[in-house]
């Protein structure tokens, strides 16, 4: 499994077709939609985190043990990792794999729209349609399409782990780079065609079939089928034990982050105006773009970093943490600074927006936060590639911590769209922000001078191929 510059090329790529909705939809709608319809979208966003929240771990777990099973390990471990013996693959292990998630997403599915086809008006009419002006009908139609997308990709949430885990980033990304692609063509189109927040929804849903259509067909090629069906059938049950201890974790740091990140936007609409939420939406729209493009690089690699783990190659392991490092914090730097300075008036003089983004010192707190955020994720995440998740109860005890101080903040200060940033920035920084990042560092005996050596080695290597290049 090798990973190398045209995968990161195509990942860049997806990326920034993922956010192309920021360069292309995203001034269509500020144009076109009234500040309440952004308010209500950014809301309809905050839900779909609720894909990853139900899926608590196990699209991870998954991966990660497809990468192993890649590598050539035979048995799959609650804790750590089988020695490797061989590089063949074992598709009976497989198939076991691929027999437990579709047992386990099917479930999850079917419960979810239940919830959601029950308590769903509940929620929709207490905090959107109390204070909504616009067209209530178009709004229950968007909100129940909006639950047939959530159902489908919970049930379909396999099919990117599977890629990623077999190494087939350059594959992964071309697939975002179509299916975004169409979402954003059919979006501006009905958008223009004044189909309103349905524009959003409808795009939304034709992306995620074309999307889950072209993974499916990616992974399960003749040769992968024809393995799979010779292959001998195990117990899907006792897989799904073998994964569930870390997924628990893992599941429990999702709901941690769900809580720092998306149950505060659930809540802001019984404090906030729809046109407040709005303009923090469309400034987290801003920070995630610039927070994804910061993690492409160690994100693309990381297949390879789980695989360095089985091998015990600390030292290539030590060069991926530290360049993704650096790499994320040239990109903050850049993208940042841009953002503050220029993105109101573009707004403004270019789109003629209606909503805008939140003021200066408001986005370099959002900026220094997700930064440090980014940290720790990186840091996170190389202490999972060992199958290992010590981090669960401190990323769920920020969360729950976030949403208090939101509330209080909210119900008791008069600091109205400040309290999302520093409900969020204190109780991350409070212990995750650096408790993982400084164990990672102990881990891998990272010293100061290693970033100057990782800085000299990646240069060098640029310098030789320009100079190749030209010869």
């Amino acid at each position: 499994m090798q990973t190398g510059r045209k995968d990161l090329f195509w990942h860049y790529a997806a990326v920034t077709m993922r956010v192309a909705s920021g360069i292309i939809v995203l001034p269509v709608t500020l144009r076109l939609l009234p500040s309440e319809d952004m308010g209500v979208w950014t809301l309809f966003l905050s839900l779909t985190t609720i894909v990853s929240l139900l899926d608590f771990g196990f699209s991870n777990s998954f991966s990660r043990n497809v990468t192993y099973i890649f590598s050539g390990v035979k048995e799959l471990k609650t804790k750590g990792y089988a020695e490797v013996q061989t590089h063949s693959v074992d598709y009976g292990l497989l198939k076991n794999l691929l027999k437990a998630v579709r047992l386990y997403y099917g479930a999850v599915a079917l419960i979810f729209l239940a919830v959601f086809v029950v308590a769903g008006p509940f929620y929709l009419s207490s905090a959107v349609l109390c204070k909504y002006t616009g067209n209530h009908l178009h709004i229950w139609v968007a909100w129940f399409i909006l639950g047939i997308i959530l159902s489908y990709e919970l049930y379909t949430y396999y099919y990117v782990a599977i890629l990623a885990g077999q190494g087939k980033i350059k594959k992964v990304m071309q697939i975002v780079v179509i299916s975004q692609s169409i979402r954003i063509m059919l979006t501006v189109t009905l958008l223009l065609l004044n189909f309103g927040l349905l524009a959003l929804v409808i795009g939304m849903l034709v992306g995620d079939l074309i999307h889950r259509m072209l993974s499916s067909r990616a992974f399960f090629d003749k040769e992968t089928k024809q393995q799979l069906m010779l292959a001998p059938a195990g117990s899907a049950m006792d897989t799904i034990k073998i994964m569930a201890p870390n997924s628990v974790k893992l599941g429990l740091t999702a709901v941690g982050h769900f809580l720092r990140s998306r149950a505060t936007m659930l809540i802001a609409p019984y404090y906030l105006t729809l046109s407040e939420v709005g303009s923090y939406g469309i400034s987290r729209q801003m920070v995630d773009f610039i927070i994804a493009m910061s993690m492409v690089w160690f994100v693309t690699f990381y297949p390879q970093l789980s695989q360095y783990c089985v091998q015990k190659r600390t030292k290539d392991i030590k060069r991926l943490y530290i360049k993704s490092l650096l790499i994320a914090f040239i990109v903050f730097a850049l993208f940042g600074c841009a953002l503050v300075l220029f993105g109101n008036p573009v707004i403004e003089h270019v789109i003629h927006g209606k909503t805008f983004l939140l003021c200066s010192l408001y986005l370099i707190l959002l900026l220094l936060f997700s930064f440090l955020e980014v940290s720790q994720n990186m840091a996170t995440n190389i202490l999972l590639a060992k199958n290992e998740v010590p981090f669960f109860k401190s990323t769920l005890f920020s969360g729950a911590l976030t949403v208090l101080l939101l509330w209080l903040m909210l119900r008791f200060t008069g600091l109205g769209i400040l309290s999302l940033i520093l409900s969020y920035g204190i109780a991350m920084s409070v212990y995750v922000n650096w408790k993982w990042p400084v164990e990672v560092w102990k881990v891998l005996k990272i010293k100061p001078k290693d970033f100057v050596e990782v800085i000299k080695t990646f240069w060098k290597e640029n310098t030789n191929i320009k100079k190749n290049s030209i010869q």
